[in-house]
């Protein structure tokens, strides 16, 4: 949720001072799923078309890789219990609210990923976006793919015009690399400041 997300974006800000660093050298971006179509009605449908094509246990196996976890062991409403070990650790965290069952997991991991899913229209979509962005302090989204490359071009075709159309986005590339375009009033390079600056050989 977003004040789940706010508190761990704060968190990795808060990190970056205490070790001396401009909080706003950290670009924090979330994964996500966008389901969208011309008419909310409609990204209703393509949605429910994708759940009969998607496996959610397949979704939960491929989890399973990043927590260590054999989830099959549970039944669908046991508290899944936290074990700490080698896995992915952001992965595993939410478990010690030990709230999790594998019916929850399988609700969450319905078109076999892990991230939120938007579905709606172009404005819906762009409304979610912004207010995403407004409330939890993110820099953006990685956005993932249910169907490719369906999945990109509605969100090229019906998305990104309504987010340009609000100022949202960009109408044209800027020259650089993609740490100047990152990173406004910084370089191409790293800043002095930051600890890889050390280690630069040319």
């Amino acid at each position: 949720n977003k004040a789940a997300t706010r508190e761990q974006v704060d968190k990795v800000r808060a990190s970056a001072v205490q070790a001396g660093r401009n909080p706003e050298d950290i670009k924090v971006f979330m994964g996500l799923n966008v389901i969208v179509a011309a008419t909310e009605a409609l990204a209703r449908e393509k949605h429910a078309e994708y759940r009969r094509h998607a496996s959610a246990e397949a979704g939960v196996a491929h989890f399973a890789a990043s927590t260590g976890i054999d989830f099959s062991r549970y039944e669908l409403d046991e508290p899944i219990q936290y074990v700490k070990n080698n896995a992915i650790q952001s992965a595993t965290k939410n478990l010690k609210n030990n709230d999790w069952t594998r019916q929850k997991l399988l609700d969450q991991h319905a078109l076999g990923g892990r991230y939120i899913t938007l579905i709606g229209s172009p404005e819906q979509v762009a409304d979610e976006l912004e207010s995403w962005i407004e409330e939890t302090g993110l820099d953006g989204f990685n956005l993932t793919r249910i169907v490719t490359p369906e999945s990109y071009e509605d969100f090229i075709d019906l998305v990104i015009p309504e987010l340009q159309r609000r100022g949202s986005y960009k109408t044209a590339y800027q020259d650089g690399s993609l740490r100047k375009k990152l990173f406004p009033q910084g370089t191409d390079r790293l800043p002095q400041r930051h600890a890889g600056a050390a280690h630069r050989h040319i």
